[in-house]
């Protein structure tokens, strides 16, 4: 069971969906904003259902957060490309190969970002 997600998260995550539903039907094909929505869909889930627990849950939720943040943002280019019907993806596989190439980093930033919490809850 999970806890109900204060006002400001609800706002937040609808915010998330607006975003994301204006960026879908438009012609870009720049990795940057892809990345940014997977990582603030990430950040939002992780404080809607993870924040803080436990010290080594925490940082480990954040690691594994961090490393799907990649993943998803995979999944919402070939969910773009498809909406589109385009005889060719908006997104070239060079673009996909260097996003993967983000999970160790997106890792580690999301164990810090797990281990930081984790120091601010004690204080």
């Amino acid at each position: 069971m999970t806890a109900v997600p204060s006002r400001g998260l609800r706002a937040t995550g609808a915010l998330w969906i607006i975003v994301t539903l204006i960026w879908l039907p438009f012609e870009d094909t720049a990795i940057w904003m892809v990345v940014v929505l997977a990582a603030l869909g990430g950040l939002w889930l992780w404080f809607r259902f993870f924040a803080p627990k436990k010290d080594w849950v925490t940082i480990v939720t954040g690691a594994l957060l961090g490393a799907a943040i990649p993943l998803f943002a995979i999944t919402m280019m070939a969910v773009k490309s498809g909406l589109h019907g385009h005889g060719f993806a908006d997104f070239t596989a060079r673009q996909v190969l260097s996003v993967l190439s983000l999970i160790p980093i997106t890792l580690f930033v999301g164990g810090a970002f797990g281990a930081g919490s984790v120091t601010l809850s004690k204080r």
